[in-house]
């Protein structure tokens, strides 16, 4: 599967950023490593698929479910409030960094209740973003 060797090649990397205390390069692997998610849920389009093939679109959700959990890990050092969420959403207590992405892709049960939380990160507006271009730009 393509996406799980993209996301474990970018975990990888990931994780070596972080052991090295390497900052922005972390946040950036982190983002693509979202990206990477976001991708592979609008190619899917589970959506869609569940009309002719449930079971196929059962699959994308829970592998879906699992990026997020994922995300949840790895998102904590950035963002612990966020990945915290996550967790409770998502009814999680195993918060183990990730040996192996493949066993971690089918670390939910296969059916596990969840919550839909509230809208975590909100949309920035051109305003916003030109606001804070001019406050943080210097000099």
């Amino acid at each position: 599967n393509s996406l799980v060797d993209e996301i474990e090649k970018r975990v990888n990397d990931y994780d070596q950023y972080l052991e090295n205390k390497e900052v922005r390069k972390s946040a950036n692997e982190l983002r693509a490593i979202w990206a990477c998610g976001n991708e592979y849920l609008q190619s899917a389009e589970p959506w869609s698929v569940f009309k002719t093939d449930p079971d196929k679109a059962a699959m994308q959700i829970r592998l879906s479910l699992n990026l997020i959990k994922l995300y949840g890990v790895l998102s904590e050092p950035f963002i612990p409030d966020t990945a915290q969420k996550i967790f409770d959403a998502m009814h999680v207590k195993d918060r183990t960094w990730p040996e192996n992405i493949r066993d971690a892709l089918n670390s939910l049960p296969e059916s596990g209740a969840f919550e839909v939380p509230e809208v975590m990160f909100g949309k920035i507006s051109d305003e916003e973003r030109e606001t804070w271009k001019n406050q943080f730009a210097g000099s």
